[in-house]
């Protein structure tokens, strides 16, 4: 996300150097032939856009979802075993579903993309883990250890939310052909 806009506000403040250091010229050629430039491809690859609607899709989509479980927890709710183990399932799913969406993702057409895809895929699959785990044994049990080994899990569970990182940190993002990417997959701006 901050790669974004830094990446947009970079590539502006370039051409705005650009445009303003460039003297213009004593007297206008009769005929100007400009080529067609090879450095900014006319339309950003497919492939590469749908790829990344399909990573931001799956965090923000998981970030959207704990959002409003959370908003639906009344204030000062009192911790009980039945709400815990209702938590935990649902962190569980939650997590299993960013794990299914990015599985099912392509292999990434860019260099260093499945390497942070698999980087996503193993953090939200040790919080999916953790959260089924935790839910199993508090299911399983009465005593307060299984009730502690819960409140672990909790906090296990939560992991990508509370453990933000840059998801496309491998990602080489500042080429053209990224930025017209990142600019075209809709699901990575903001507020999406």
């Amino acid at each position: 996300m901050k790669t974004k806009v830094l990446l947009i506000s970079l590539v502006g403040a370039l051409f705005t150097v650009t445009a303003c250091s460039s003297e213009a010229p004593a007297a206008a050629p009769a005929t100007v032939t400009v080529p067609p430039s090879s450095s900014a491809p006319a339309a950003p690859d497919a492939r590469t856009v749908a790829w990344l609607d399909g990573m931001c899709g799956a965090l923000y989509g998981y970030v959207k979802a704990s959002n409003e479980h959370a908003s639906k927890q009344a204030s000062g709710v009192e911790v009980t075993r039945p709400w815990l183990s209702d938590s935990l399932g649902v962190r569980a799913a939650l997590a299993a579903k960013v794990v299914d969406e990015l599985t099912a993702l392509p292999s990434s057409p860019v260099p260093g993309g499945d390497a942070a895809k698999k980087s996503v895929v193993d953090k939200y699959t040790a919080a999916r883990d953790a959260a089924t785990e935790g839910k199993r044994q508090l299911d399983a049990s009465k005593g307060q250890a299984a009730l502690d080994a819960g409140f672990k899990a909790l906090d296990a569970a939560q992991k990508p939310l509370t453990e933000t990182t840059d998801p496309f940190a491998s990602v080489k993002m500042d080429t053209p052909e990224m930025l017209a990417a990142v600019a075209a997959a809709k699901k990575c701006a903001p507020g999406s």
